[in-house]
């Protein structure tokens, strides 16, 4: 210790020292350790850091002697730990070869080699110190322990409060590891792993990176060196899932184009429970955005089960057909063929069915023809100014009389309800043609009562069985960014849990004796046979008896026809001879109240041995020639080996050579569908009856508004601002009033405008839509703004004298400048703009007509500010004026882009242009004197609200805000 003080002193010159003091420092948490020595140290300059050296030795000085060596390392982890410094293994060796030996040293030892190439972070950094802090532990081959040694007990640096952020301290332990797996595979999201692992152990040091690290070894693990289709292939062959893929070549690689799989139970189910089935398909579940096709049935006890799923490339009827001929293959017998499909109105869906099951009767969702019918209601039903009944209440009664065609029980009652909705809606002939071309004249036998009772359809008219199996799947899924492979371990997850769901009912109704039924010679031979909710809706059907008698006409034996059931007719006459029903007189669905396999016709060997199959291969193989042969060996061996299979994933990437290149998207991580189109339309309709002062504009809510200030003269506020990102951007409906943020603009113009193309909310709006104008390309709007600072900059005089003060001219060329950058160098596409650096109209109209040669135009409501229109400042008019027209649509703190139909009304000119205009440019405005004489004529007859003047503008016209 002495001569280490003496290197100490030393290493300091003579003129340095003055005085050495002996210095006691903190170690652990603040307190002195016992046994720790602190070294003495020169009192060096005010400028120069003292050197820090903590000896650690006695902690370490042990006799302690054990049989493993983990436990010697265990043990010195513990010791440091508790000293709050971590130690690392550099070298070990078991003796086999060399001398049994083990160094131990501190986690900062070493020294840090720079990289010689560039990193890709210049947040990175090191650990490495050069602390000398060094243990070795020994193995005496005489008493076979091993032992350990201080050889520098010292540290340069100082020992931390606390362990957490150091990764040795923070490495899992062996039965943590194995919890860590067990929790991956079964989907537990990371943040509850970890906090499951410091419940069980409150002094674990393990951080959220670390449980991030492990989950990926352990999926790279049980990968291994296999593909993707390879590693799927052995999930579903290890499984014994039934699976079927086909490809497609592209550029001499065969990629998968669609893939059909069911697990073994689904099939069993399935032979059970073969009479409804219901197809649907959903989004969002893999980052190919493959969809997913779900076919699902139901048991005797009415719990809804996954039959099968695929993996579909396309949308097509070829790509259905190919699916349903897999599921046909499922089926055992021919007697086990579907008797009723239920699909929603996808077209290509509702042409496969017949093809591949044409004695199946194939239904549609009433649902979805319901919702389709009062979205076109919304859109077409209207009702003049000053009628008594409302708009939505005439909605609601043409909906009901609607509902009453498709409940129509008999083809007279059909007749005599379709009259009454065409009398009904005859002030509506578009609406009238709708429904009756899209849905009664095609789809009336897949809808109506009088034609869908004619099969046992079991209560099944809607496709929401599917809709379920949908939600629930969703819920299993963490992401819609996933590989195949992690969809299928969703599938599997709830495929498992939905079997238990399926059996636990079946043991309920094999085991719980229901009180209703029970002393009732009526369900005396169905107890235990026949499934609780059978005995439901029989016991129901039997209170109907009091009206219906032994009458079958009055009864319509529905029950008997759509159910499998006894009807009320047959129920009366049981009951009139005290006799119970037989079992025959119940539908083999309703008496299946467990997990049963078929058997199969035939001997298995005779079946299944493929002798005569695997000879005639046998002599193709003698006589054929080579490439025959090996063709014959890869069929052979992509049956008997599917993991090896060299088929790669879907193509992800659309090929775009030569191509105009598109903006990518990255996408989106939830799985909740996007929104239909009826869905689209409720919401607009229920915002738009609302009062103003109870609900926002239907385009942006409110609570994604940005509060505004007052503006001063010093920092004036623009016209408008952009709206947040959080803003959605719904797609244009068919209908003009329905068009996105069209309630914005005037009425008069609602017929000359053609579109309104929203863009990105981030504060760069008005830039943006005119990009978007002149180049096709919103993302380009930094180029506009670029111009624009420079037709600032060239024409300083002329614009102080439009914009009336030089402030005023400042303020705008401030606007155009990009907004300083952040810390983390974010880029002005990334940045959410500043209100100093908003779109601000009049000023800068005049500057993007001038620069692009283009008329701008803004129109809205008065609300949102004035309609005018701007002229480029120097420019000849062009031949074909009226063809260069940017409309820009200000909507309450946003700007969208307006497409304007050609020769249609423009608002005034800005009064600012007719003052400092060219002569030569007079003529632009020379071209749109009628249509804004046009303009004008409409505008009077507006409903005009009084405007509201704040802040400072222009001189002629200042700015106005909501």
């Amino acid at each position: 210790m002495d001569s280490t003080r003496t290197k100490a002193q030393n290493s300091v010159t003579e003129g340095e020292i003055n005085e050495v003091v002996e210095v006691r420092r903190p170690v652990v948490l603040g307190l002195f350790a016992t046994g720790i020595v602190p070294a003495g140290q020169p009192r060096s300059p005010p400028n120069v850091p003292q050197p820090i050296e903590i000896d650690t030795s006695s902690h370490f000085a042990t006799d302690r002697e054990e049989n493993d060596r983990d436990e010697l390392i265990k043990w010195a982890r513990s010791v440091s730990q508790s000293l709050r410094f971590a130690i690392i293994v550099r070298r070990s060796d078991s003796g086999e070869k060399r001398k049994a030996q083990l160094v131990l040293e501190c986690e900062r030892s070493g020294k840090y080699v720079p990289a010689k190439k560039k990193l890709k972070s210049d947040t990175s950094g090191t650990r490495k110190c050069e602390c000398p802090f060094r243990l070795r532990g020994y193995y005496n081959k005489a008493t076979k322990l091993w032992r350990l040694t201080v050889v520098n007990g010292m540290h340069n640096h100082e020992l931390d409060k606390g362990l957490e952020g150091h990764l040795v301290a923070g490495r899992l332990k062996p039965q943590e590891k194995e919890f860590m797996d067990e929790m991956t595979r079964n989907a537990v999201a990371p943040k509850n792993i970890l906090s499951t692992l410091k419940e069980r152990d409150p002094e674990n040091k393990t951080s959220a990176k670390q449980v991030y690290n492990a989950r990926h070894r352990y999926r790279v693990k049980m990968r291994a060196s296999m593909t993707e289709m390879q590693h799927l292939c052995k999930k579903l062959d290890d499984n014994k899932y039934y699976y079927k893929y086909r490809t497609v070549v592209e550029d001499g690689v065969e990629h998968l184009q669609d893939i059909f799989f069911a697990h073994p139970r689904s099939i069993t189910l399935l032979n059970s429970f073969h009479t409804v089935l219901m197809m649907d398909s959903t989004y969002k579940t893999s980052k190919y955005k493959m969809l997913l096709f779900e076919i699902v049935g139901f048991t005797s006890t009415e719990k809804t089960f996954n039959v099968a799923f695929a993996w579909l490339s396309n949308e097509k009827e070829d790509n259905f057909i190919w699916a349903l001929q897999q599921l046909r293959c499922l089926l055992r017998r021919e007697t086990n063929l579907p008797k009723v499909i239920l699909t929603d109105r996808d077209l290509a869906l509702m042409n496969a069915i017949p093809a591949v099951f044409p004695e199946a009767a194939a239904l549609v969702c009433r649902f979805h023809v319901k919702k389709n019918v009062r979205t076109k209601a919304a859109e077409l039903v209207k009702v003049r100014d000053g009628e008594k009944v409302k708009a939505a209440d005439m909605r609601e009664r043409v909906c009901l009389a609607f509902e009453d065609v498709l409940d129509s029980s008999t083809e007279a009652e059909y007749t005599e309800n379709v009259m009454a909705f065409r009398k009904l809606c005859e002030r509506w002939p578009k609406f009238v043609r709708y429904v009756e071309e899209t849905i009664l004249d095609t789809d009336k036998e897949k809808l109506v009562s009088a034609w869908v009772d004619k099969y046992m359809h079991m209560g099944n008219h809607t496709t929401n069985r599917a809709e379920s199996a949908h939600g629930v799947l969703k819920s299993y899924l963490t992401d819609g960014l996933g590989d195949l492979v992690k969809g299928w371990e969703s599938i599997h997850r709830m495929l498992g849990n939905q079997f238990t769901q399926v059996q636990t009912e079946f043991g309920q109704n094999m085991s719980v004796y229901g009180h209703t039924y029970r002393k009732k010679t009526l369900y005396s031979t169905l107890m235990f046979k026949v499934s609780r909710r059978a005995m439901r809706y029989i016991h129901t059907e039997s209170k109907r008896v009091e009206f219906t008698g032994m009458d079958s006409m009055k009864c319509g034996c529905l029950m008997r026809t759509n159910y499998g059931l006894p009807c009320a007719c047959l129920i009366a006459k049981k009951l009139h001879h005290n006799r119970p029903i037989r079992l025959d007189e119940v539908y083999k669905h309703w008496k299946i109240i467990c997990f049963q396999d078929e058997e199969v016709g035939g001997d298995v060997e005779d079946d299944y041995a493929c002798t005569a199959e695997w000879q005639a291969i046998q002599e193709r193989l003698r006589t054929a020639d080579v490439s025959m042969k090996n063709e014959i060996r890869d069929q052979l061996r992509k049956i008997a080996y599917p993991t090896t299979t060299d088929v790669e994933p879907p193509t992800t990437n659309v090929k775009s050579k030569g191509a105009k290149k598109k903006k990518v998207v990255r996408g989106t991580r939830s799985t909740s569908r996007d929104k239909s189109r009826w869905e689209h339309v409720e919401e607009y309709f229920t915002e738009t009856q609302a009062s103003q002062s109870s609900k926002p504009s239907p385009s942006i809510p409110s609570h994604s508004r940005p509060s505004s200030s007052q503006p001063t003269a010093s920092n004036p506020m623009p016209t408008v601002s952009e709206a947040p990102l959080t803003v959605s951007n719904p797609l244009p409906l068919t209908s003009s009033s329905q068009i996105f943020g069209i309630n914005h603009m005037p009425k008069f113009m609602h017929p000359f405008i053609e579109d309104i193309i929203n863009v990105d909310g981030d504060g760069y709006c008005g830039y943006r839509a005119v990009a978007l104008a002149q180049r096709g390309n919103e993302d380009d709007f930094e180029l506009i703004r670029c111009n624009m600072s420079r037709e600032l900059r060239l024409n300083k005089d002329m614009y102080v004298a439009i914009f009336g003060c030089e402030e005023r001219y400042q303020y705008i060329c401030d606007a155009l400048l990009p907004p300083p950058r952040t810390r983390q160098r974010t880029s002005i596409r990334n940045s959410v703009a500043p209100m100093d650096k908003w779109f601000t109209l009049p000023d800068m109209g005049h500057i993007v007509a001038t620069i692009l040669d283009r008329v701008v135009v803004q129109l809205s409501i008065l609300q949102n500010g004035p309609c005018e229109t701007f002229f480029p400042l120097r420019s000849i008019p062009s031949p074909n004026p009226s063809s260069r027209v940017i409309c820009l649509g200000a909507l309450p703190d946003h700007y969208v882009l307006v497409k304007l139909k050609v020769g249609c009304p423009i608002p005034k000119s800005n009064k600012s242009w007719k003052q400092y205009c060219a002569k030569q440019s007079l003529g632009w405005e020379d071209s749109f004197i009628a249509a804004q004489h046009r303009f004008e004529e409409m505008m009077s007859t507006e409903n005009v609200v009084p405007i509201k003047i704040v802040g400072a503008g222009s001189r002629e016209t200042p700015l106005v805000i909501d």
